[in-house]
């Protein structure tokens, strides 16, 4: 079964993605963390999808979907930890 979801990249969900929902998010709305620098340098990414429950995300991103309230939750993640 798919489920539509938020993936960003994981600099991005550093910031405030969890107070957004689905419907409503716009990457420059995004605040805190490193989210506003990776903008400014011109490398976040986000994009709605819709993904098996089974799959996992890419190297270095962060999947999002509703909750209960309609506020965005984590909900998989796949770190780039290479130095």
């Amino acid at each position: 079964m798919k489920i539509r979801i938020l993936e960003v990249d994981q600099w991005t969900s550093t910031g405030n993605v969890e107070d957004l929902t689905l419907d409503d998010f716009d990457i420059d709305n995004v605040r805190g963390g490193d989210s506003e620098a990776i903008r400014v340098i011109g490398i976040a990414d986000a994009r709605i999808r819709e993904v098996e429950e089974s799959w996992v995300p890419t190297m270095g991103s962060v999947w999002y979907r509703p909750g209960a309230n309609g506020k965005l939750e984590h909900w998989k993640a796949t770190y780039d930890s290479s130095g």
